[in-house]
């Protein structure tokens, strides 16, 4: 945070930060469901990740088991869309229909790296349900998904004229699609969670409830960040660290990095009881972006970890709000524009500008049958 943002944090009477205004909107136009296979509802009611590379996009939604495609048509047009099943590309131990709910992209050195959220989902009573005790028992009812355990990445081909393209097979020069290897409905690293004395009591406590959820990733070489939307505790949120090698039978696996032989180093993060819904690399700094942990609507920031992949900021495990800057407050709606994702982009004069991609969009976003708005805030 800034010095003013820190003495308003600890004036109870400051006011409540100014939301930004989006610089300009872009269109991001899909397929119809009904003519994509593996996805069975609308794409763009339920965006969930978000990264872009060059002239390429690509999205996830956290209902399916693919990666949706766009490529920039125009300045302000993202069109083409193409749809990747990772089933075709990792073993994810599961049916076709199994959502892997995924919930972060990142792109790094030529990889298009991939988390779902790990977190338990809780049933929820139908809107047009007058039974009481149906609706009270679907809330008794919490299921566990293996494939939303997965942490895969994807070789990225140069398809030309500023295009990529994920590959689901071996590439010409020898990269491979790998992923976390799942053993009965574990992997390594969840099972070195279990045991956590911070986090382990909540692995068994549904995502959206406080409970263990993945929601943003960001790597560079074999460090992999991972943002937890939840469990936030006592205000102050997690990023893990995992540190990734390749095993003998092609899988990713993390290495032992912890202080006590844990697959993950873990940083505490003071942001103010919000919890983490997206990841980005920014040199050597780390963009969060912070939202309610709950299932509610909130307040919704873009914070700067100056310095985060630096070894000096590594060797620290708890980080106060005195070393993080807020760089913009993100607009939000009454059960709408739930922010999801992040992305910086170029604009044409050299600045850049942040895409938000949303959940649960607003009426006004919505063009057509297929197609939706996302904001671009200006930040250099």
């Amino acid at each position: 945070m800034t010095a003013d943002a820190a003495n308003d944090a600890a004036n109870p009477d400051a006011p409540w930060p100014t939301v930004a205004t989006p610089r300009r909107r872009v269109r991001l136009d899909f397929q119809h469901h009904a003519d994509v296979d593996a996805v069975f509802d609308p794409v763009r009611q339920d965006l969930s990740a978000l990264a872009v590379l060059d002239r390429s996009m690509w999205l996830a939604c956290d209902e399916t088991t693919t990666i949706e495609q766009l490529t920039r048509t125009g300045g302000a047009r993202w069109s083409d869309h193409q749809t990747h099943n990772l089933h075709e590309a990792f073993d994810l131990h599961g049916d076709e229909g199994d959502e892997i709910d995924i919930e972060g992209l990142a792109i790094d050195d030529g990889w298009l790296w991939i988390t779902g959220s790990h977190g338990l989902t809780r049933k929820k009573p139908k809107w047009h349900e007058t039974d009481p005790a149906v609706a009270m028992n679907r809330l008794t009812e919490v299921k566990s998904n293996v494939a939303r355990r997965v942490i895969g990445r994807l070789p990225l081909v140069d398809a030309g004229n500023g295009t990529w393209m994920p590959s689901l097979t071996e590439t010409e020069d020898g990269r491979r699609p790998s992923s976390v290897r799942l053993r009965k409905g574990r992997t390594a690293f969840t099972k070195s969670l279990a045991k956590d004395i911070h986090l382990g009591r909540f692995m068994d406590i549904p995502c959206k409830e406080n409970g263990f959820d993945i929601e943003g990733i960001a790597a560079r070489g074999d460090r992999v960040l991972l943002g937890l939307r939840g469990p936030v505790l006592r205000g102050w949120a997690v990023i893990l660290e995992l540190r990734m090698k390749m095993t003998k039978s092609g899988h990713l696996k993390p290495r032992r990095i912890g202080p006590d032989g844990e697959r993950y180093r873990k940083y505490f993060i003071d942001l103010e009881g919000l919890g983490i819904r997206d990841l980005q690399a920014d040199g050597d700094d780390l963009l969060i972006l912070a939202g309610p942990t709950m299932d509610l609507d909130g307040p919704v920031a873009l914070i700067r970890w100056p310095g985060a992949w630096t070894t000096s900021a590594l060797k620290q495990a708890v980080i106060p709000y005195q070393k993080l800057e807020r760089v913009i407050d993100l607009p939000y709606g009454y059960g709408t524009d739930h922010a999801e994702g992040i992305a910086l982009t170029e604009r044409s004069d050299g600045g850049r500008e942040l895409m938000v991609v949303y959940d649960s969009p607003a009426q006004g976003r919505l063009s057509d049958e297929t197609a939706i708005r996302a904001d671009l805030f200006a930040i250099d």
